[in-house]
């Protein structure tokens, strides 16, 4: 049984055995030694007796089996000065036995090395997966989250416009088909990225929507009823993709927002790309809904928040007058939005 493998208490007295027995060792190999040095008709110099001594006590060090390694080691040191070997002759003989335990520690520190790095690289692979388990969660949570919010408002409309109106009934459920079918496209190109490579299955169809995907986003918007004006200053095209995609997501969860908890029929989006900031905000002239939608509260501001520090960025979101305002900045820099992405979800 290796140390790893013992009770802690018996770990620590087997080690303290151990740490005590090379000293006892190194005493008695210099008293035969200086014996020797001092009665053999050849004599020792000192030195000699310490360069005698040390081949025994680095084995004694290094061997599972320190007392009889440092014992046969010494007695044959002890034999050859006494039969008249010179020192040469000696000395292989000290260090012979040293190779063998210096050659299995190596080994054995090679293997603890090769261990450690195992469990490091597992560590690093649990939390690469857990980090991707969040990333394809949050996507889930705003493609759902927006795409029954559309299919909710239009099913809500259908209701109230069936007897009184209902030529208005058919444009609802037209609208709720086109966002069913659009909110299951995203989904699907979600769940692509966990095939494994090679499965033979094709890629996704559908492209990661970004900041030029907005006029998609605006007439899902306007087809759930909420007129949407957009302003952009500057090419969104330069945008780098990871803010481009997180600065999509933000736009479409706040836009979702104000189906949700606002009695608005209308929302800005104004986009800036600039040399060193990028930043996208949402309004609406409110007021908040009188009564609860249906909905239990969600967890989609906190979820912009992370989206935009994974990137470097932030969030502000808070009440502009009788409304509600969005506004989320990110770096225009290629390099720190890819880094930042890297290094977080």
């Amino acid at each position: 049984m290796t140390d790893e493998e013992r009770p802690w208490g018996r770990r620590g007295r087997g080690r303290g055995r151990r740490r005590g027995w090379p000293l006892g060792l190194f005493l008695f190999q210099l008293i035969i030694a200086g014996f020797f040095a001092m009665y053999t008709p050849r004599g020792l110099t000192w030195p000699q007796v310490g360069l005698l001594a040390a081949g025994p006590l680095a084995l004694a060090v290094l061997s599972r089996w320190p007392i009889p390694a440092a014992l046969v080691t010494g007695g044959i040191n002890v034999f050859y000065v006494v039969l008249g070997f010179p020192l040469p002759a000696i000395l292989p003989s000290t260090f012979a036995g040293v190779i063998g335990p210096v050659a299995r520690s190596r080994r054995e520190a090679y293997q603890r090395f090769q261990q450690e790095e195992r469990r490091r690289r597992a560590a690093e692979e649990r939390r690469e997966a857990a980090d991707e388990r969040v990333r394809i969660a949050r996507e889930l949570h705003d493609i759902l989250a927006h795409s029954l919010s559309l299919i909710t408002v239009r099913a809500s409309v259908a209701l109230e416009v069936m007897d009184d109106n209902p030529q208005e009934v058919r444009p609802a459920l037209e609208a709720i088909k086109q966002a069913s079918r659009d909110g299951l496209a995203e989904v699907r190109s979600v769940l692509a990225g966990l095939r494994p490579e090679g499965s033979g299955e094709p890629a996704p169809r559908t492209p990661v929507p970004d900041l030029s995907s907005l006029a998609e986003l605006v007439r899902q918007a306007e087809a759930a009823g909420l007129a949407v004006r957009v302003e952009q200053v500057g090419r969104v095209g330069e945008v780098p993709p990871p803010v481009g995609r997180a600065a999509y997501r933000i736009v479409q969860e706040a836009l979702t927002n104000v189906m949700r908890h606002s009695e608005a029929r209308t929302a800005t989006v104004v986009v800036q790309v600039g040399p060193r900031m990028v930043t996208v905000g949402v309004g609406d002239p409110g007021p908040p809904q009188r009564k609860p939608d249906g909905h239990e509260p969600g967890t989609g501001l906190a979820g912009m928040r992370e989206r935009a520090g994974a990137l470097g960025g932030t969030v502000c979101a808070e009440p502009d007058g009788v409304g509600f305002a969005v506004l989320a900045a990110f770096p225009a820099s290629v390099a720190s939005a890819a880094s930042a992405e890297r290094g977080t979800v």
